[in-house]
């Protein structure tokens, strides 16, 4: 189901009347029926950090019991989440996948926005080495706001009390509620495996398991066989997705536009297509973990005027015999 920006309006009038989170989709006709199922929602689906006028920064949302978990944050997500018909101020639970701005650039605003429309309970981000720290950074850049809000507003908790990050140290075991449990895996995004100079930079990818369903964020990763491993028997896989022919093509255009000589653009093309999973081996990946839906995301190129749903699944379904799915913003799986 696509949910539109008019619809997406509707529903936040209609939540704000609401006890219960209205429903968006055909099957979830009553807040007790919707309660009982997990819902993913896309928020954005374009991959890389510069601004597109088609796809988000890259976020989704798993309802779970009618609570959200985000699964990155990317640039917009509080607006993206106000169209799928979810108050920002709902967002207690943030997972980071890696440290790339067009992944972590909103988190500390999402806590925010939560906060200043009147959140009172703890808002905590999950996420690779660093996360911490950023919350912590935030919680400094945003005391100007908070300490105007307090005085003037009051009867909020400061965000001290109230905004955490926790830094994810290794593959395992992440969080566990009465409605979820996640894990993750450290996936092969960066080369090296992360590290440089002394130092070890993570990039994570999550498995989220419900009462119903399974779902699998890949995060950014090349072809990574621990990832399969954690994408076993899933119902859903999210996996993001690279078209190295169009890539190299576009790229090589919009480098060139800003100046960059062509031993540079051929080094920085050579460096993103090694970090992100071609068409062909995300189709292997999920064929090999018997994965029952493919959702593709986080598209690069994210900017092709070319780009078609088959230009997309040709290469995946030589491989994969299950369902794939184009993914688009506000789109419900």
């Amino acid at each position: 189901m696509q949910i539109t920006r008019r619809t997406g309006l509707k529903l936040m009038v209609a939540g704000a009347a609401a006890s219960a989170f209205p429903a968006i989709s055909a099957e979830a006709k009553s807040p007790t029926a919707q309660s009982k199922s997990t819902r993913l929602i896309l928020l954005g689906t374009g991959g890389g950090p510069t601004p597109l006028p088609g796809r988000n920064q890259p976020a989704n949302v798993l309802l779970v019991n009618d609570e959200p978990y985000i699964v990155d944050a990317g640039n917009g997500v509080a607006r993206q989440l106000m169209f799928a018909g979810i108050a920002a101020h709902r967002v207690g639970r943030i997972f980071i996948t890696h440290h790339h701005d067009d992944h972590n650039a909103d988190m500390g605003t999402l806590m925010g926005l939560a906060w200043s429309n009147g959140r009172a309970s703890p808002s905590e981000a999950y996420g690779p080495p660093g996360t911490e720290a950023m919350v912590e950074a935030f919680v400094e850049y945003f005391e100007p706001n908070a300490a105007v809000r307090l005085a003037f507003s009051g009867g909020k908790k400061p965000p001290r009390e109230l905004f955490r990050g926790h830094d994810i140290s290794a593959s395992g075991p992440v969080y566990e509620d009465d409605s979820v449990r996640v894990t993750c895996v450290e996936n092969t995004h960066y080369p090296n495996q992360g590290h440089k100079d002394g130092v070890h930079h993570v990039s994570y990818s999550y498995r989220f398991e419900t009462a119903d369903r399974v779902v699998v964020f890949s995060g950014d990763t090349a072809a990574s066989e621990e990832l399969t491993e954690l994408a076993k028997d899933a119902d859903v896989l999210v996996h993001e997705v690279i078209n190295e022919e169009r890539t190299a093509a576009l790229f090589r255009e919009k480098f060139a536009s800003q100046g960059r000589s062509p031993e540079e653009i051929e080094r920085v093309l050579k460096a993103v297509i090694a970090i992100h999973t071609p068409l062909e081996d995300v189709g292997r990946i999920a064929e090999a973990a018997k994965v029952k839906t493919l959702v593709l995301n986080h598209f690069v190129p994210g900017f092709d005027p070319e780009e078609t749903p088959e230009g997309w699944t040709a290469g995946v379904s030589r491989h994969f015999s299950g369902r794939v799915i184009v993914g688009e913003d506000l789109m419900e799986v």
